[in-house]
């Protein structure tokens, strides 16, 4: 499938735009500018297509500090080792918001990334994302936004029983569909955003309580561009795709 009219354009008001200049660096930069926009065209090849990896596999040693950070999510369950890294994840890597203004553009691999216990929404999936790939489990960064007003924020997913599961690394949130299905991105984007909403409300709550003064002068996650507590789903209102294999892994 040509993908080229989807990669970083065709995504309502400005946001083409904003992703366009977006003010990061490096693999950050790659990711962003090489997301593909989800839509009718694109949903059957993005989620049920090639164009993620459904198998992976890790080389032992190549990244040393990510396996052994793994080797502690002691469980039993591929499910249960993703939990238990995106529990770790906000914990050891915390969210700028939260820890400390800093800037959106280090272009910091993942060690270093732990290694400076701070991280920006996209770096804290990257971190979680390569840790997945350590252990063999694909997944890859789901950006997400709200268009008007602009609110932008990079999450993830993970290949789960065949299904790409949605894993909010900054606020720890995986979503159960009615059917006990864990809801994939276009789940709580299209028929199931109330389940999204709900998902958002306590933990969007507790984040806007604990944010920094210096987040009012953030575009999109002030005051007045933000989402409310409880209509968090509307940042899921747009999504795009992009892939991300890191050093060490080969897709099968």
């Amino acid at each position: 499938m040509d993908l080229s009219p989807y990669i970083a354009r065709g995504f309502p008001g400005k946001l083409d735009a904003l992703i366009a200049g977006v003010g990061v660096k490096g693999i950050d930069r790659e990711q962003t500018l090489g997301q593909v926009r989800l839509c009718p065209e694109t949903e059957r090849y993005l989620y049920e297509g090639a164009f993620s990896p459904a198998r992976i596999r890790y080389e032992r040693g190549r990244r040393p500090v990510l396996e052994n950070v793994a080797a502690g999510f002691r469980a039993r369950t591929a499910l249960e080792r993703i939990q238990q890294a995106l529990a770790w994840v906000p914990r050891r890597v915390r969210h700028p918001h939260l820890a400390g203004d800093t800037p959106p553009d280090r272009a910091l691999g993942e060690e270093a990334l732990i290694a400076s216990g701070i991280g920006w929404c996209n770096e804290q999936a990257r971190v979680f994302i390569a840790l997945c790939e350590v252990m063999e489990i694909p997944a890859r960064l789901c950006f997400i936004y709200q268009p008007e007003p602009v609110s932008g924020h990079a999450c993830t997913e993970v290949l789960v029983d065949g299904r790409w599961v949605y894993a909010d690394v900054t606020f720890g949130i995986m979503v159960t569909l009615p059917d006990g299905r864990l809801a994939e991105g276009r789940d709580l984007s299209g028929a199931h955003n109330a389940l999204a909403h709900e998902a958002y409300r306590g933990p969007l709550t507790a984040y806007y309580a604990r944010c920094l003064p210096f987040v009012e002068k953030c575009p999109g996650w002030r005051s007045a561009d933000r989402p409310p507590a409880d209509r968090g789903g509307r940042l899921l209102t747009c999504i795009g795709i992009s892939n991300y294999l890191i050093e060490g892994v080969t897709r099968l």
